[in-house]
């Protein structure tokens, strides 16, 4: 068996076994026959959310009553503000429409409440694909090879833009525990940071997910060409036991906080909803179908196969709860972190 189906496995558990028999099946097809279900994308053609979806669509169709038809429609923009602002306002209440968002759905709305009126507890959850764990990596000429040295040594790390892990979290690094690292933004991906490091612009990346490079770039792990000095998410990646976690270098609650909110896009990396109103028990059917797929092993090969990640799956009752959680953020602390990623220039 694959990593990733053991992954799997593990992750759901006794809660998803429990509850896999709850749908009333009956219901569902008679609802479902016939219709087509639409999963709204919200980033380009191509991109892991896509990719995500598509596998899922084909999951989907077997594994909701009914069988119906179930197609991919890329929505991006806004960082994924545009289609879940779609699916919160106009997407059709009748479990027809499902939102495939991006990571950061759960923290955005909240963090800039201007960009877009959005009550991320409305959205009826159905689960999470997979968990994104970030690292931390620099070039291995760079003089540092610890976290602790670079409080003391001055290093260079490429990021996106304020918005992306690979600023945020260098940013709050630097806030919070003292680190000299210096950012230069303005790189479009990892790829583009890679090239930087070998024209020797940039040290390294504070914000990297790890499985993506795993996949893309594997010879900077497996040749040694960089040195992991940090991880982020709520727990350890299976590969990286002996890499520190970010989470816990917080020396105090309201660190402690910051860092929860501002990592919880890790947790909610390839989650999936319905709109608001969306009646309960074609939520129910919708979870369930979301479950069985998650759990299918053609899912998993074929997701391994496209060198995608699944790394301890939640059911939809699981993301709900944490939704409710993130959320319940302290309103102060939001205002932290929100004047923190401010100031920097």
């Amino acid at each position: 068996m694959s990593a990733a189906m053991t992954t799997a496995k593990i992750s759901f558990g006794i809660v998803a076994a429990t509850i896999l028999g709850a749908t009333s099946t009956a219901w569902g097809a008679d609802y479902y026959e016939g219709k087509t279900v639409t999963i709204v994308v919200g980033s380009p053609a191509g991109s892991s959310y896509d990719l995500y979806s598509r596998l899922l669509a084909q999951g989907l169709t077997k594994y909701i009553p009914g069988k119906p038809t179930v197609i991919v429609r890329d929505m991006p923009g806004g960082a994924g503000i545009v289609s879940a602002g779609y699916m919160f306002d106009a997407a059709p209440r009748d479990g027809t429409y499902i939102g495939s968002a991006v990571s950061t759905v759960t923290t955005g709305p909240i963090l800039h409440p201007e960009m877009a009126k959005i009550d991320i507890t409305k959205f009826g959850w159905l689960g999470n694909v997979s968990k994104d764990i970030y690292f931390a990596y620099v070039w291995n000429t760079v003089p540092i090879s610890t976290f602790d040295e670079a409080k003391t040594t001055q290093v260079v790390m490429g990021g996106v833009a304020v918005g992306a892990s690979s600023v945020d979290l260098a940013i709050a690094s630097n806030y919070l525990f003292g680190t000299k690292f210096k950012i230069v933004t303005g790189y479009g991906d990892q790829n583009a940071i890679r090239m930087a490091l070998e024209r020797g612009e940039v040290h390294g990346s504070f914000g990297a997910v790890y499985g993506t490079v795993k996949a893309t770039q594997p010879d900077l792990l497996t040749d040694g060409k960089v040195k992991i000095i940090m991880q982020h998410g709520f727990q350890k990646h299976r590969d990286l036991p002996n890499v520190p976690l970010f989470l816990d270098q917080a020396k105090t609650d309201r660190d402690r906080q910051m860092l929860r909110f501002m990592l919880a896009p890790t947790e909610t990396a390839k989650p999936f909803y319905v709109p608001p109103g969306v009646p309960a028990e074609r939520v129910e059917i919708l979870r369930r179908a979301f479950d069985r797929t998650i759990r299918d092993p053609d899912f998993l090969r074929a997701a391994e196969k496209a060198k995608l990640e699944v790394v301890e799956p939640s059911t939809g009752e699981e993301l709900a709860a944490l939704v409710q959680q993130i959320a319940t953020t302290p309103p102060e602390v939001v205002e932290q972190v929100r004047q923190l990623l401010a100031s920097f220039k």
